[in-house]
């Protein structure tokens, strides 16, 4: 059985920048740069689709070992 899974949109912290909107480097005062991944807003859309297959478990019969 597959069965479609949705997760609504949220907005969330980035997590590059921490929410700041700005990445560290070695001179942030002279030269500020805006997180590529937030485009500088600190925060991202966050959503999940998923497919999820179930299946029965069906194990596999094996022989019993004799021992001598």
């Amino acid at each position: 059985m597959k069965r479609m899974i949705c997760r609504a949109p949220k907005i969330a912290l980035c997590r590059e920048c921490k929410g700041t909107g700005i990445l560290e480097t070695e001179a942030p005062q002279r030269n500020p740069a805006p997180c590529p991944q937030c485009n500088g807003s600190g925060r991202v859309v966050v959503s999940c689709e998923m497919t999820v297959d179930i299946k029965p478990y069906r194990p596999v019969k094996q022989g019993y070992l004799k021992i001598m």
